[in-house]
């Protein structure tokens, strides 16, 4: 169970809509301080949360920025319906993967719909050698060559450093990290490299996946050959992309 507390006067809404278009009965107004235990999260539509209350009480839609303990990390996760196991992702990887880590791989399978085997396979296939089996999170480079890249959206000075690349996919320049922190709903992606590669490692990963169409290539029968074309561009490290292909293989 994991609890949410509310930064201000808010609302528990039971439908994700303005509170003026609810019924008085479809509102619970909350004060400051209040707390709840919550067993699930999940994104929803019109910038809400939907969670679901600890022991049956009821099922509410919530902004975020009105809770603390919203954090995308814990999103999407109920233990009870994790897509791919610490025992899993180590064996594919094969490196240790932190619990932290292995509830944003969690998150990101379930928001990005990367929940079929095929697609499981290619996406962690991939993110195993862009990662070096997660020994690289954040670029290794410090950034600089970035600076001033209209291309990447890097129009102040620092951009490059602070925007490097992040996540097992490396997310890199200013444009891309907004894009993200609007999709994620959180605004601390802003923060930079560091932010994104301890809390969304993979969910950054799963963004450019979403975005590419990735899941559509992989549902078409696509071999590790033309998904690593879209993911690199060539064919780098194809052979390391395919042995873990098949560690994936035998895992999911």
């Amino acid at each position: 169970m994991h609890t949410i507390i509310a930064k201000s006067e808010t609302k528990l809404k039971k439908k994700p809509l303005d509170s003026a278009q609810l019924q008085p009965d479809e509102v619970i107004v909350v004060s400051v301080g209040k707390s709840y235990g919550v067993d699930m999260i999940e994104a929803a539509d019109n910038g809400h949360f939907k969670v679901t209350l600890a022991a049956n009480t009821g099922t509410f839609y919530v902004f975020s920025e009105h809770w603390d303990g919203l954090n995308v990390t814990v999103r999407l996760i109920d233990q009870g319906q994790q897509l791919i196991t610490k025992e899993q992702a180590e064996a594919i990887f094969g490196n240790p993967i932190y619990e932290t880590e292995l509830q944003d791989l969690n998150a990101c399978l379930a928001r990005y719909e990367i929940n079929t085997p095929v697609r499981m396979r290619h996406f962690l296939s991939q993110i195993a050698h862009e990662s070096g089996g997660l020994r690289w999170l954040k670029e290794l480079a410090d950034g600089s060559d970035y600076e001033y890249r209209d291309d990447l959206g890097n129009i102040n000075p620092g951009d490059g450093p602070k925007y490097k690349g992040a996540g097992a996919i490396q997310l890199t320049g200013r444009a891309n990290y907004e894009g993200f922190s609007h999709a994620i709903n959180d605004p601390q992606v802003m923060e930079g490299c560091e932010y994104v590669a301890k809390t969304y490692p993979f969910s950054s990963a799963g963004f450019w996946w979403h975005n590419n169409s990735m899941n559509t290539l992989c549902d078409s029968g696509a071999a590790v050959e033309a998904v690593t074309l879209r993911v690199n561009g060539g064919y780098n490290g194809l052979d390391d992309r395919k042995d873990y292909y098949e560690k994936a293989s035998r895992s999911i």
